[in-house]
């Protein structure tokens, strides 16, 4: 889901691993403090939305109808042709509604300006209610306290703007390029401590300190042989699944797992194609209920399932092209060659 036009989750991500990627290049460390807005879509204050809808000059009526909204909806639930009675919807902000999310991203668009207007060197990014904010150079204490004191300014400003940080999401790594162990951490307001760590999930994708993607092509393994496991199963029940519905049912299932966030990680890495494809001809084998040894060619030909590396390297392409259509103030666009173009 996409919290912002042509902005979704993989730009995110992409837009932290190109940052610290250069850095380790440069030979210098990117320290990256991500934090997780708690339980972001129940508590919301209405006063406060209004004062910043008062900032931003909205017209009076749009915020008349903004309160309305939010403090007169009721939701009906039927059964069985069994109706209930109409009742009022407690929560302020609900994460369904693509209304809501758009008075929740402004609710929280002051949240950091005023840390990035302090720090020149720090940068900030969002993603709903995940947030990361990093920092890069050479002086790795000089970078922790930095990060200390945006986390402070942070934290003071969540709690006068009725805004919650979930402690036990906060998570401390550096990416860097020397083998030294770096043991820095960050103690928040509530004197929580958060150490650095190797290896952090944002966004549904791991990152490690060296950002070769080990850990999530493993969780991604893992997760799409579980996935392929219940196929089988039910493609050995009683009711015999025919070719069509049993590849219809992989590419649904299992694909959509296999190739999503491939533009992060893929770069032609023969280890990780390998464990791929070996998941892609167990398929393949159950589709057409074939021996072991039978021809992987012919069996894709038949099945019409075109070669896994085929299938990474079309993402990555769909992704380029993608990149070229956007806008030059894009933040992905920003971090292309000059020359990258049509």
């Amino acid at each position: 889901m996409r919290d912002r036009k042509q902005r979704s989750a993989i730009d995110a991500v992409l837009n932290l691993v190109h940052d610290a990627q250069m850095t380790k290049s440069w030979e210098n460390t990117l320290i990256c403090l991500l934090l997780d807005v708690k339980e972001v879509f129940d508590h919301v204050a209405l006063k406060q939305l209004v004062k910043i809808l008062i900032k931003l000059k909205i017209s009076i009526n749009l915020i008349n109808l903004v309160k309305c909204f939010l403090q007169n909806r009721i939701i009906d639930l039927a059964f069985d042709n069994e109706r209930q009675k109409s009742k009022k919807i407690s929560t302020e902000i609900s994460q369904n509604s693509f209304i809501l999310l758009i008075l929740f991203l402004i609710y929280i668009q002051y949240l950091f300006s005023k840390i990035c207007a302090k720090f020149e060197n720090l940068q900030s990014f969002s993603y709903i209610d995940d947030v990361t904010l990093y920092v890069e150079g050479r002086n790795i204490d000089k970078n922790v306290k930095i990060l200390k004191n945006a986390a402070k300014i942070a934290f003071t400003w969540a709690e006068n703007n009725a805004v919650q940080f979930n402690d036990l999401k906060s998570e401390l790594i550096h990416f860097k390029s020397h083998k030294m162990t770096l043991n820095q951490m960050i103690i928040l307001l509530n004197n929580t401590i958060i150490k650095s760590k190797t290896c952090v999930q944002w966004l549904e994708v791991w990152l490690n300190r060296k950002l070769n993607f080990k850990v999530h092509v493993q969780t991604k393994i893992m997760t799409v042989t579980r996935t392929l496991h219940s196929l089988f199963r039910l493609m050995n029940s009683e009711w015999k699944l025919n070719v069509k519905s049993e590849k219809q049912l992989y590419l649904t299932c299992v694909t959509s797992i296999s190739n999503y966030d491939v533009e992060i990680w893929w770069n032609n890495q023969k280890s990780y194609l390998v464990k791929f494809r070996k998941l892609q001809n167990a398929a393949l084998r159950k589709i057409l209920s074939v021996f072991q040894t039978s021809l992987i060619d012919a069996m894709q030909i038949e099945v019409e399932i075109s070669l896994m590396k085929m299938w990474l390297n079309q993402k990555c392409k769909n992704y380029a092209i993608w990149i070229v259509e956007l806008s030059k103030k894009h933040f992905i666009r920003k971090r292309t060659f000059i020359s990258y173009s049509s």
